[in-house]
């Protein structure tokens, strides 16, 4: 059996597989964000284990079951037994069976017809990706119980070592600011999602949640990101399996305008973490510790600015942590007995540090130029200590003309 073990904020779970397609992809896919390493098969046993079997034709007959999820778009059924045990498998050909023990901790993923076979170079089979998807929700799990919740944040860690939470729902302008962020010098923690932890020093300890970013094609062009993407798929290489094929197609012809789909929903690029820098160069961070909050949005008119926005709210809300509610991921195995949103203590101590931070309101506009300019001067002033306003955008840096108020101490007041 290959066997890699994951690691990350100290907690670790364990993939075996008989196939190293399984065990190569996700070290490929967790790798630059969590710890993935190859382990001796005696790994497996002291912790979660997802053991997966590729081409299992003694798997059990499709079965009808009690309940029905859609888990990353994939319809699955499954059925709880009295002893917990649940068993399932996916509604679409070929089919993947899942049986996961929780006193073992331990999942086990087979097919009933070999996968591999399926997958073109460059891309992960279904197996693949069911486990990698898996693997994350059973780490996730285990960072909970140790008092993380995960957050709908990006994150960057600027040079020096302090790290800036981008806070939003989609469609706030998240990923904007982090990679726009990456594109000037800092390493990307996050962008869309983090786990946050309280620490001793009163801030937060942020871990990364590896997932594919979804990128628009017009911050792609604007960031110079798209002659690369271009290059790397006109080579052979495959798109992400979830990208929209007209995505793909204006991406290897060099078209980047904006893509919409016929309910009016943004066509986005899907880069995987590690395509991050094998194909742009943006440098990935691995842990951060929180020292300013902003709370952007994107401002569709073409004439609005990019600027500080007193007249927003600043203060953070519960609305910032993932819930399971709106999960793409739902918990049907039970990994989390409940609390995947995050423990109730945890939660309150992060909400309340957040709102202890500095944090700014800030619009976002079309214009990246402006974009870029606005956040590299929020930046120098989390990083100098100067936790003010930044001047109209225009003005030089040698002559910004700081400004205090009756919440000194942070960008703008809860």
């Amino acid at each position: 059996m290959h066997t890699l073990s994951l690691t990350a904020g100290q907690q670790t779970v364990a993939i075996r597989s008989n196939t190293p397609c399984v065990t190569d992809w996700a070290a490929t896919y967790f790798g630059r964000y969590w710890n993935a390493s190859p382990a001796q098969d005696t790994t497996a046993g002291h912790g979660p284990v997802v053991t997966v079997i590729d081409g299992d034709h003694r798997a059990p007959a499709a079965m009808a079951h009690t309940h029905h999820a859609v888990f990353a778009r994939e319809p699955i059924g499954y059925t709880r037994h009295l002893d917990n045990t649940v068993i399932a498998h996916t509604l679409t050909d070929p089919v993947i069976a899942f049986r996961y023990t929780p006193d073992a901790q331990h999942l086990q993923i087979s097919s009933r017809q070999p996968l591999q076979p399926t997958a073109r170079p460059g891309r992960p089979t279904r197996l693949a990706t069911a486990t990698t998807r898996f693997a994350r929700e059973m780490m996730r799990a285990r960072l909970i119980a140790a008092g993380w919740v995960l957050l709908h944040a990006s994150a960057a860690v600027l040079p020096g070592g302090r790290t800036l939470l981008t806070l939003g729902d989609s469609g706030a302008g998240k990923t904007t600011t982090a990679l726009t962020l990456a594109s000037t010098g800092a390493e990307l923690l996050a962008n869309d999602c983090c786990f946050a932890r309280p620490n001793t020093s009163g801030s937060l300890d942020l871990l990364p949640w590896p997932a594919a970013a979804a990128v628009g094609l017009g911050l792609l062009h604007a960031l110079l990101l798209t002659d690369s993407a271009r290059a790397h798929l006109k080579t052979g290489e495959p798109p992400h399996p979830t990208q929209d094929r007209r995505v793909t197609d204006a991406l290897t012809t060099g078209r980047t305008g904006t893509l919409t789909s016929a309910s009016g929903r943004e066509l986005k690029a899907h880069i995987w973490p590690e395509q991050l820098t094998r194909w742009f160069g943006l440098p990935l961070a691995t842990t951060g510790i929180a020292a300013g909050v902003l709370l952007p949005r994107i401002v569709s008119s073409t004439s609005a600015p990019t600027c500080v926005n007193d007249d927003r709210s600043a203060e953070v809300t519960t609305s910032v942590f993932v819930t399971s509610d709106e999960e793409r991921y739902p918990d049907f195995f039970g990994f989390t007995n409940g609390n995947n949103a995050g423990m109730p203590t945890a939660r309150l101590e992060v909400l309340q540090r957040l709102n202890r931070l500095p944090r700014q309101a800030v619009d976002l506009s079309h214009d990246q130029t402006a974009n870029t300019r606005l956040l590299t001067a929020l930046t120098a002033s989390l990083q100098s200590g100067q936790h003010h306003h930044p001047p109209a955008i225009g003005t030089a840096a040698s002559t910004f003309p700081w400004r205090s108020g009756p919440t000194a101490g942070c960008w703008c007041g809860p």
